[in-house]
């Protein structure tokens, strides 16, 4: 990959591909009115730092929702790339590469916002950047969240048995407090930030990683998460109309 130019600026990425294993269509699945993909686009777009918005999808459908919503999508995704087992890299390696056939400028750094955490603030986006930024010597920024109980106390199934995650614990551990574990995070999708330099690299996130502490937030991956995402936007609507909020969510 050569002949391009790195600018300062910050890209936001948002992955929509067509099929789901658990919801038809979830990508285009509305919360409040709006798609799940708009509701991505409307928060990379209030964000103050965020100089474009792309979505990465194989769909026609998904495209031209993106656009209704403004943001850009030069061409469609790869089959290859769109499957269950695509990864984040895969998807991101693709963007920067057809992109560079249509421009020789690439940002310093993407953002990326999966369109199954609906519930953004862009605000958090622009905090998440601004700190980033300040982060000379990572490779990249995931938010997290506080798991309500250790890893620790968390097991696998194997023939019928349950077997601690952690080998040198015993099934006994798992019914002691939590107190006496380090406290554990869980990735929670709602954003992403890599340094494009990374993909040159053969990597997305790397090794040197920040933890971006966040509340917890809802991920949809079926319909039981859609309905109660669709129950809480429904209130949080109700709270931001009396107290004459902009954003619903």
């Amino acid at each position: 990959m050569k002949n391009y130019i790195i600018s300062n600026h910050v890209w936001s990425l948002i992955p929509a591909r067509s099929k789901s294993k658990k919801l038809k269509e979830k990508n285009l699945q509305k919360i409040l009115n709006y798609s799940l993909v708009g509701h991505a686009i409307n928060a990379s777009k209030g964000s103050k730092l965020v100089s474009r918005t792309f979505v990465s999808t194989d769909s026609i459908k998904i495209k031209q929702e993106a656009l209704k919503f403004g943001a850009e999508v030069p061409f469609l995704r790869s089959k290859k790339n769109s499957g269950n087992l695509s990864t984040d890299y895969d998807v991101v390696l693709e963007f920067v590469r057809k992109i560079r056939q249509i421009q020789n400028i690439l940002p310093k750094y993407i953002i990326y916002l999966r369109p199954t955490t609906p519930m953004r603030e862009s605000k958090i986006l622009d905090k998440a950047i601004i700190k980033f930024k300040k982060l000379k010597n990572y490779e990249s920024l995931v938010t997290v969240d506080k798991m309500n109980e250790p890893v620790h106390k968390k097991f696998f199934v194997k023939n019928n048995k349950l077997k601690p995650v952690f080998p040198d614990l015993s099934i006994e551990d798992g019914n002691k407090p939590r107190q006496l574990f380090p406290d554990s995070y869980t990735l929670n999708g709602y954003l992403d930030i890599i340094r494009t330099k990374n993909i040159f690299k053969k990597k997305y996130l790397g090794t040197k990683c920040f933890p971006f502490i966040i509340p917890k937030s809802i991920d949809i991956d079926d319909q039981f998460d859609l309905s109660y995402a669709r129950h809480v936007a429904k209130h949080f609507y109700k709270y931001n109309k009396k107290t004459k909020r902009k954003n619903l969510i």
